[in-house]
């Protein structure tokens, strides 16, 4: 299966994370167009997450995000899942307890870490 890039956003509340849809809002029909066609891309991306985790090929989004809890605790604020040089990387930011936002690179499959930064 070719996957080029796969975004979603996550939210963590009370240490559950849950997808975050976004579109555009408003009453025009053109809005409402909009909307729908996001979140049929939308659908087909996280069928595709589902598709690949569901046999193993990749690891769940909770437990990348409890890989990343536990090199820096705090609020999930943004993931995404691409298609890298070596196979599928998933990329976590994290808001920690001090306002420090990390972005954190794992690999998919293995749950690994690749990588950290410091955002500023």
């Amino acid at each position: 299966m070719n996957i080029r890039i796969i975004v979603f956003s996550v939210i963590a509340l009370a240490g559950t994370a849950g997808l975050l849809v976004t579109g555009l809002s408003g009453t025009g029909n053109g809005a409402r167009e909009h909307d729908e066609e996001q979140d049929e891309h939308e659908a087909r991306e996280h069928a595709t997450v589902r598709s690949l985790a569901g046999p193993g090929d990749i690891l769940s989004l909770e437990q990348i995000l409890q890989n990343a809890r536990q090199l820096h605790a705090g609020r999930a604020l943004e993931t995404e899942l691409e298609a890298g040089r070596d196979g599928m990387v998933y990329e976590v930011e994290i808001l920690d307890a001090n306002g420090e936002v990390w972005e954190m690179k794992f690999d998919a499959r293995s749950g690994e870490l690749l990588g950290e930064e410091q955002e500023e």
